[in-house]
């Protein structure tokens, strides 16, 4: 799925991932490949990408956002 991840002063992360884990407000939740259309508020925490199967996963930290699902495209603003 293509994931951007964009704050006020710049994109922080534009590609794909297979898996992302995120920080809502009542816990982390994962989004897979196919998931269906969704928002969620997000909390303090880190988000976690993994690009591929191979891969490290990659963490960022965030202190609240909010988290969109549709169609394959993953958007987060914080």
């Amino acid at each position: 799925m293509q994931v951007t991840i964009i704050d006020f002063e710049k994109i922080l992360y534009k590609d794909i991932a297979i898996s992302i884990i995120a920080p809502g407000l009542n816990g982390y939740f994962q989004i897979l490949e196919n998931h269906d259309s969704f928002i969620s508020i997000l909390s303090n925490g880190w988000i976690k990408l993994n690009k591929s199967f191979n891969d490290k996963i990659l963490k960022i930290p965030i202190n609240g956002g909010y988290l969109r699902v549709k169609n394959n495209f993953v958007i987060v603003v914080l």
